[in-house]
């Protein structure tokens, strides 16, 4: 090999090596700025407590500023458009969950954002049961009450949810569907205001997160009545599910999950996803979501995917046979 060969044949090797060195560099320095979650719902309902449990776990392990950026409006829609727009290099993640990542694109005909085109799984945070809750206005103190109540629709029945497209509105279109029951849907801006109509006496009954009802409960001016999971919830052991007193084939979760934009570097995401899952063993952290009645729950990226098909597969034809769609 003459000089000229042999300088050509060491730069070669200098350029494939350069991405290496690179990405290592790179693995080794981030993050080097604030990483913000945005969270597509209001300050103090339940996904909001659960991203800030998790944003000060994060920046423990990873010696960085998380932030929590809440960006409210449209079902999730508003925020969840605004985190797929964000550059795809590892600072701005979404905190999302049925609404966005289900049952939103399919209700509102301008989400701004593909699902599964505009977004990575990261992973799963948790998973749990909601809570069936008879307002201040209903009389029920039992779900076999607060049921022959609905049935009868004596006086005006309505029910509360966080807002259209959330997780309450769609869990309560299908317990509709599944026992018959004929109520009307009245949205509200989040779950605080949710909690607080019903506390009030505007609306007779909700269907909601259980950490999200857990204060309001302790005023004595809701009453929970059933949980909606396959199993009873530690949080409420005496309570019955929907199964038990004869709803067959209902059961509906809430989950909250991780993502990052598609196209994100894939050592980026595997590291974010390494990070959430070291975050949920940590034991006070577990004690804190439990405390809330979520249930701390990490799948890996191709886990979350699976059961977000899943999911699409069993609401979205509800969404459709219901004919709920928004502008």
């Amino acid at each position: 090999m003459n000089f000229r060969h042999a300088i050509w044949a060491a730069c070669s090797a200098s350029a494939l090596l350069v991405p290496l060195i690179t990405h290592a560099a790179d693995d080794a320095t981030y993050p080097t700025k604030p990483i913000t979650l945005i969270v597509p719902f209001p300050a103090g309902g339940v996904i909001d407590a659960t991203a800030r449990m998790v944003a000060e776990r994060l920046q423990a392990q990873m010696k960085s500023s998380v932030l929590v950026d809440n960006r409210p409006g449209a079902g999730g829609t508003i925020g969840t458009a605004l985190a797929a727009r964000a550059p795809a290099d590892g600072y701005t993640f979404l905190v999302g969950d049925a609404a966005t990542q289900v049952y939103s694109p399919a209700i509102f005909k301008n989400a701004k954002y593909d699902p599964i085109k505009s977004f990575a799984s990261i992973g799963q945070i948790s998973y749990g049961p909601l809570v069936m809750l008879a307002g201040q206005r209903s009389q029920s103190k039992s779900a076999t009450e607060l049921m022959e109540e609905l049935r009868r629709g004596v006086d005006k029945i309505d029910y509360a949810s966080n807002g259209n497209g959330s997780t309450p509105h769609l869990a309560t279109e299908m317990f509709k569907k599944v026992t018959g029951i004929k109520s009307s849907h009245i949205p509200f801006n989040g779950g605080p205001a949710a909690m607080t109509a019903l506390a009030g006496g505007d609306v007779t009954y909700s269907i909601n997160h259980i950490p999200l009802a857990l204060s309001i409960i302790a005023t004595g001016r809701v009453k929970p009545v059933a949980v909606t999971g396959a199993k009873r919830s530690p949080v409420f052991p005496d309570l019955p599910t929907l199964t038990e007193i004869g709803i067959k084939g209902y059961e509906a979760y809430s989950w909250i999950g991780l993502f990052a934009q598609a196209g994100m570097p894939e050592h980026i995401q595997k590291r974010m996803s390494a990070e959430l899952k070291a975050a949920l063993q940590d034991p006070e952290l577990q004690k804190k979501m439990e405390k809330l009645g979520d249930v701390p729950f990490y799948q890996t990226p191709a886990e979350l995917n699976r059961y977000i098909a899943s999911e699409t597969a069993r609401w979205v034809p509800l969404i459709r046979s219901s004919g709920i769609s928004l502008d």
